[in-house]
């Protein structure tokens, strides 16, 4: 026996224009991707060694690895390298290679196109860079990283 549902009712309550906030629209970030796509996206960049590195890191090593001091992968930090990878081109046949440190931040390192030396660590609030070729080190915070990542495109 089939039932057919009533059309749905038109609700009674309704927002009145005035208290429609616009703000909460601007508001939306964009969604975050799926760990799926984050795979997928450090396997691209860095390749198998540095997708199990990072695999590792997350599940493997937790707080007082190495000599007891370590700390466990920061999720700020590991939320903007992740960032950083969206926006990061790899140039010259450069084959990065990904670390943790003891405070449990990431380091990724490479030589550029001059062979010399680049690396840059992922801080739960900056990221901190040394660039060899330009004679060039420092601090960026997150919201620099595009910047960083096409500064690093051209060496």
């Amino acid at each position: 026996m089939t039932t057919i549902l009533p059309p749905p009712r038109e609700s009674v309550y309704q927002l009145s224009e005035n208290l429609r906030d616009e703000a909460v629209l601007l508001g939306v970030r964009p969604a975050v991707p799926s760990e799926a796509e984050r795979e997928d996206l450090l396997f691209s960049k860095l390749g198998p060694k540095g997708w199990v590195r990072l695999h590792h890191f997350r599940h493997y090593y937790s707080a007082g690895w190495g000599d007891g001091s370590g700390k466990p992968l920061s999720p700020r930090a590991l939320e903007t390298f992740y960032r950083f990878l969206e926006f990061a081109v790899f140039t010259g046949g450069a084959k990065p290679s990904v670390f943790l440190t003891d405070q449990g931040c990431i380091e990724l390192c490479w030589e550029d196109a001059a062979r010399k030396s680049v690396q840059l660590e992922f801080r739960p609030a900056e990221i901190e860079f040394f660039i060899e070729s330009q004679d060039s080190e420092g601090t960026v915070p997150h919201n620099a990283m595009r910047e960083l990542a096409r500064r690093l495109e051209s060496i």
